[in-house]
């Protein structure tokens, strides 16, 4: 069997683009830390490989599956380290909020005041149950 050169360029292209597929991940889900990376150049390698093939132009086929796996898989990679800033950044505040940073005077009287008021929620408890009562 004899390859011509279109359809060696193709065979070439498509082992390139699963090749690329193969060295990223097998995880593509949002659990992977580096998942967009994976996505972009898997999705950039397809994508190139696929323009080159529809010029015709066999080594367009494979130029196009590197350099768009290359920029899919650089573009991912800062979405993952975005992706990564902005967790640790939430978890800084939800730390921060966690804390609690009264004296401990401030907060026993914080504890006094939902005393008192659990009281008058009581006594007001009390006052509705002796009108329903009387009614």
């Amino acid at each position: 069997m004899r390859l011509t050169k279109k359809t060696s360029g193709a065979f070439m292209a498509s082992i390139l683009a699963l090749s690329l597929a193969g060295c990223a991940s097998s995880e593509l889900d949002a659990d992977n830390e580096n998942a967009s990376r994976n996505r972009g150049a898997v999705g950039g390698a397809l994508l190139g490989g696929t323009m080159g093939l529809l010029l015709g132009e066999p080594e367009l086929a494979v130029k196009g599956a590197v350099a768009g796996g290359v920029a899919g898989g650089v573009a991912g990679s800062m979405k993952d380290l975005e992706d990564a800033r902005s967790k640790e950044q939430t978890q800084i505040t939800a730390d921060a909020i966690q804390q609690d940073t009264r004296s401990d005077a401030e907060k026993r009287v914080a504890e006094l005041e939902a005393e008192i008021r659990l009281l008058e929620l009581e006594k007001q408890l009390k006052a509705m149950e002796e009108e329903r009562e009387s009614a």
